[in-house]
């Protein structure tokens, strides 16, 4: 996988600069993101049911999994985007995926109609809006062992909707609308096996539609996205968790705003949803939501599915003083289902401090200390804290 990897890079390379007389213009580029921290987490193998503070501390030294490299390139009204993310070598199967691979982190068309633009393919979507968090945050609600270096707060507050194959227009007033590939982490074990207990048909695909405003000194994106599909369990599991047949309808409401105040930029957003982890919002995973596990979703005496209430955001505050720029943020989820023994909100909540340095031409570090409060989950029970201090080293060339 190394050599294929390291082979599709200098393929892509040659091809680009190659055959300059495809595009108007081409820009390869790449990034390089190293991070480097002593993490401290209060770790125990019970899951969702700790009963003490056991820590679990390290130092953590990895390159980030969103180093990458691409290119941009013009054909008329046409504009192409290729980015490929690559994965170095880790040993540590905890922290993150081992082994080095290459993954498509962005592959799409733009096509410049004159009162708008048409994207199609994959790229980042509307929903995205995450925070300028560096270090190796914890990725999910459940709280877990589960590091990922420039966590951006994912799980915090931030909404992760990543980049996903779409169809999607923007009027140059502003409005867009999109359809989006929709997810498949929502599908119960087993699914498409013979003899399935659970059964999961996508009725209507991810749907993105608002308005993203940018003005002088102020960025402003309200959205709403929603998406449905059925789920079915059958026979098998009907003796202890009874039978279902029903929509799922997962929806969010979005308000993401970006301002200059002099020379400091407020950067945030606020958003209240049902199923955020069905629709596909990273970091959003309540153990009872439904479609997630056939066995454990959280059915009411009319054996109806309960939906899991969403909501959160995160606010930071970028503070430049030539040449260094210090920034801190603060975010907050919660996702809770209203039934009982579930009805307890699953909670989490992140504080940074960084000072990204400029040492040389498109090379800096950015030193930060975080500090992720596992507060209360389903269960009603403490889950762990988690705090780190180091830096981030990042290149672009």
């Amino acid at each position: 996988m190394k050599k294929f990897g390291i082979c599709l890079i200098a393929l892509t390379l040659a091809v680009l600069l190659a055959a300059p007389a495809m595009a108007d213009s081409i820009t390869p580029y790449a990034s390089m993101r190293l991070g480097t921290y002593w993490i401290d987490h209060d770790f125990q193998d019970a899951g969702a049911t700790w009963t003490d503070d056991d820590d679990d501390a390290g130092y953590f030294q990895q390159l980030a999994t969103i180093s990458r490299f691409g290119a941009k390139g013009q054909v008329g009204d046409i504009f192409g985007h290729a980015e490929l993310g690559i994965i170095g070598d880790t040993t540590d199967t905890e922290l993150s995926t081992s082994g080095n691979r290459v993954y498509t982190r962005l592959l799409y068309g733009k096509w410049n109609f004159g009162s708008g633009s048409l994207t199609i393919g994959q790229d980042y979507t509307p929903v995205t809006w995450t925070s300028s968090q560096q270090g190796p945050g914890v990725f999910d609600d459940h709280n877990s062992q589960s590091y990922d270096l420039q966590n951006a707060f994912i799980g915090a507050g931030a909404l992760w909707d990543s980049r996903r194959p779409q169809i999607r227009v923007n009027l140059d007033n502003g409005l867009y609308l999109a359809v989006i590939q929709t997810e498949d982490h929502n599908e119960p074990a087993g699914l498409g096996d013979p003899g399935d207990d659970v059964d999961l048909d996508v009725e209507i695909p991810k749907i993105a539609l608002g308005w993203d405003f940018k003005g002088e000194s102020i960025h402003l994106r309200p959205g709403f996205a929603y998406n449905t599909f059925n789920v079915e369990r059958n026979s098998a599991l009907a003796a202890t968790h009874g039978t279902f047949d029903e929509n799922i309808d997962a929806w969010l409401l979005h308000l993401h705003g970006k301002v200059n105040v002099g020379s400091t930029t407020l950067k945030g957003t606020v958003h209240y949803g049902e199923n955020l982890w069905n629709y596909g919002i990273s970091g959003r995973k309540n153990p009872w939501d439904p479609g997630i596990n056939a066995a454990s979703a959280a059915i009411d005496s009319n054996g109806d599915i309960e939906d899991a209430e969403c909501w959160g955001g995160f606010i930071e505050a970028a503070i430049p003083f030539d040449p260094y720029t210090l920034t801190l943020g603060w975010g907050y989820s919660s996702s809770e289902v209203d039934l009982a023994p579930f009805d307890n909100a699953d909670e989490l909540m992140g504080l940074f401090v960084n000072l990204k340095i400029p040492i040389a031409d498109s090379f800096t570090a950015t030193p930060e200390i975080g500090f992720w409060d596992g507060m209360e989950n389903s269960a009603g029970l403490d889950d762990p804290d988690h705090w780190y201090v180091g830096a981030t080293f990042q290149m672009d060339f």
